[in-house]
This record gives structure tokens, sequence and C-alpha cells, in this order.
């Protein structure tokens, strides 16, 4: 029954549908939520672009857990099932990263963005579009999908409930930059994948740049199209440049993903919006008549 349904979906492949899932694919992996957030972080609420970090890695974390727990084996190499982009599909295959990421980053946007129908309606043909291509391309099996699902729904409901109350405590500055290096560090014992590397030196790097930013620099995201562009273009250019340096030692030594990355989360919570308040490309003051001081030394 289950190579029938495989065969069903599978029936009317060419390279025009395997290069479009492909992409569709790639759309649910790590490097494009990092991209996703970057940009939400600079252009439209910084607040929520952290919590959307740290909900997202804990959510593939938990994904990496779960794998470890399970050990299912991938449909890859089964008869009569036809496997592609096999370069993303390392480890084990329940339930899967790809669902359940998808399952995370999107519904965690709707709440934040309930009112927008449109997007409503985008985020769900991603979420579904995503899944299914894992069926597509052959890498993982239906119950893989679901499962996924099904779990990032599950981040998603209890990130809403300690969300509230999880990032009010009264902590220093110091407590805030020790935790968030050391609980996304605990968090490589179950999502030691390549991914995970990359996931966890992001986070690190964009928690504590997020932390020193709030402290020091308060910096004010949202501005006109022209400059939301011209911050997009330049911190996403220099943040692919700085990881493109290291691409040849990444490729041989997956833990140089760590420091690469931490560096690559610090530019993107407070060394981006730095540079972008020296290139006046800041938004304004929420309230007429408050003056506030700077680490750029003027008022404003």
């Amino acid at each position: 029954m289950m190579l029938a349904f495989y065969q069903a979906i599978q029936a009317f492949h060419n390279p025009s549908l395997d290069a479009f899932f492909i992409l569709l694919s790639f759309l649910g992996s790590e490097p494009t939520y990092i991209l996703l957030i970057a940009v939400i972080f600079w252009n439209v609420d910084k607040r929520f672009g952290f919590r959307l970090a740290v909900l997202f890695l804990t959510s593939m974390a938990f994904n990496g857990f779960l794998k470890g727990s399970f050990h299912t084996q991938r449909p890859i190499g089964q008869p009569g099932i036809r496997s592609i982009y096999l370069s993303s599909a390392a480890g084990n295959s329940f339930p899967s990263g790809h669902s359940q990421g998808a399952a995370t980053f999107y519904p965690y946007l709707w709440l934040r963005w309930r009112q927008q129908k449109r997007w409503l309606g985008i985020g769900f043909l991603l979420v579904v579009g995503i899944g299914f291509s894992r069926l597509y391309l052959g890498v993982h099996w239906p119950g893989d999908v679901i499962g996924g699902f099904l779990f990032g729904a599950l981040m998603v409901l209890g990130f809403q409930r300690l969300d509230e109350t999880l990032f009010k405590l009264p902590f220093s500055l110091s407590t805030k930059l020790l935790l968030s290096t050391a609980l996304p560090l605990l968090l490589l014992l179950v999502y030691h994948t390549r991914e995970g590397w990359q996931m966890v030196g992001f986070v690190i790097g964009f928690t504590g740049g997020y932390f020193l930013e709030d402290s020091l620099l308060d910096y004010r995201e949202r501005t006109r199209f022209v400059q939301s562009l011209s911050k997009t273009l330049v911190g996403l250019t220099l943040l692919g440049l700085w990881v493109w340096l290291w691409h040849p030692l990444t490729q041989h030594y997956l833990w140089v993903y760590l420091p690469v990355l931490t560096l690559g989360g610090l530019w993107t919570s407070f060394g981006a919006p730095y540079l972008f308040r020296r290139l006046g490309w800041e938004g304004p003051l929420l309230e007429k008549g408050v003056t506030t001081t700077r680490i750029t030394g003027r008022t404003g």
C-alpha cells in the first residue's frame, strides 16, 4: 500500500517538477529561516524576531531528540521509491525536520499577524507544500510528515503559554548572556547535525546580540521601504559573504559552523543595527520629546 502511494505521487515526475520541489524543500531548511528571522528583526519587530529564533531552535533540537529516540529508517533505497535531493536527508526519518520546522515557523507568524488573511493563506500553502515536497522527493514516509506537523504545532502552543512569563524574568545582562550561550550549547547534545551546528551557533550570537542591543542600543526597526530594502540587501550580503568565506572549512569540520554562525548571529542582532543607525537607516522615536543616549555618542 505504501509503495502504491509513492508510485502515485511520483508518477508524474520530470526535471521541472524536480527543481520546483527541491526549491520548496530548500525553503524549509534552516538557512532560509535564518535569513527570514534576520529580515524580520531588522525591518519589522525585533522582539518578535528574537522569540521566533528561540522557538525555532528549541523545536529543531526537540526534532533531533525525537529522531534519535525513534531511529526510523528513511524510504531511500526502497524498491519502487525514487529518492532525490539526498543532501537534505541526513540522519533518521521520524519526524520530518522540514515539516516540523515549517509547522513551527509559519504558524507562529500567523499568531503575530493573524489579521493579515493573505499571509495566512501563503503560510498554509508553504507548510503543506514543504511537507509534500519531502514525499515527492522520496526522503520521508507520510507518517514522518504528519508527525512533524503535529510536533511543530505542539511546540508553538507550548511556547505561547511560556512566552509571556519566560521573557519577563528580571535577569541581569550578564546572566542573560550566560544563558544565551549555555542553553543552546546544551541543545547540541540532541541536535548535532550540520543544521544543528548552524542553528545553535546562530542563536548563541543572535540572542546574546539581542540582549546587548536591548541594553545599549535600543535599535528602532521600522523604516520606509527604501531604507528597509537597503538594510536587507546590505545586512544579508555581508552575512552571506561572512559564511561563504568559511565555506571550505565548514565542509570538512562541522564544528567550525559554531564560531562562524555565532558571529553571524551577533552581526544580525547587534552589528547590523549599529551600522544601520550610523547610516541613518533607522525608524523615528515612538515618543516625541524623549531623549536617549546611545553608544553612538549622539542623542535623539
